[in-house]
């Protein structure tokens, strides 16, 4: 029984543990990566003569068209109140104070989280390429743990790198990353594994997730609309992505 009850705790103890690496909303997430947005409007772009040209990649949390069946109505990242409080126009803002109007693109990739091992291109996106932009910022990847069962034989990395190759004109414009929003160590580690190879400055989001209270809970009726960013969420998601190009990038532009 004591061999036992110590076999007990040592799982209890790996569990913990595991629990603090990855954030069991991303497995509690049902808001499906296919259909966010439709295929015709993969793609948004802003452009008007700005000084500066970027370009946001991202899910859901990214940009989530309308879906009354889950209680989404909007248009924007999924879940602020409105779009100026999503991350990505929350980003612009700030951008302009410091450099003047920009030039900005918004593409959801949520398809192409969940196969991400199929390697079936990127032509839905092309519109996305050829506004090439000046700063790639990579927000993705929550969408992944729904192919998890090719974690093993399609390791992430590779993919995750061609797929940023592709948008940032193979290592033409400048990149930002992110790690989750809903830590997994899998997908994290294949992040961090790009950025170290690639020398892109890496932005931690996970300790973000952790917390309720940059989750829309009690906003939004469904489970899976509410487990994403709240304003607040979104804010402080948007600042360390800024604060980042401010300070990987300011000589340069």
């Amino acid at each position: 029984m004591w061999v036992k009850a110590n076999e007990m705790l040592a799982l209890y103890n790996l569990h913990n543990i595991r629990e603090k690496v990855d954030n069991m909303d991303i497995e509690k997430n049902d808001v499906l990566a296919k259909g966010q947005v439709k295929d015709e409007n993969k793609v948004f772009i802003n452009e008007d003569g700005g000084k500066l040209k970027v370009l946001f990649i991202g899910n859901s949390i990214t940009r989530h068209e309308p879906k009354p069946e889950i209680g989404w109505d909007y248009d924007w990242g999924m879940a602020a109140s409105k779009l100026e409080n999503d991350y990505v126009h929350v980003a612009v803002k700030l951008l302009e104070e410091k450099f003047g109007e920009i030039d900005y693109a918004v593409v959801n990739c949520g398809e192409w989280e969940i196969n991400y091992y199929k390697n079936e291109g990127f032509s839905k996106w092309e519109k996305a390429r050829n506004f090439n932009a000046d700063i790639v910022v990579v927000r993705i990847g929550e969408n992944i743990f729904n192919a998890h069962e090719e974690f093993d034989n399609h390791p992430i990395a590779p993919y995750f790198a061609k797929m940023i190759e592709y948008f940032s004109f193979g290592g033409k414009a400048k990149v930002v990353l992110t790690d989750l929003f809903w830590k997994n160590e899998t997908i994290n580690n294949a992040i961090y594994k790009v950025a170290e190879e690639n020398g892109y400055p890496l932005v931690k989001l996970g300790d973000l997730g952790d917390s309720d209270e940059n989750k829309a809970i009690g906003q939004f009726w469904h489970a899976g609309v509410a487990l994403h960013p709240n304003d607040e969420g979104m804010k402080k998601i948007a600042e360390r992505i800024v604060d980042s190009i401010f300070e990987e990038y300011t000589p340069l532009i």
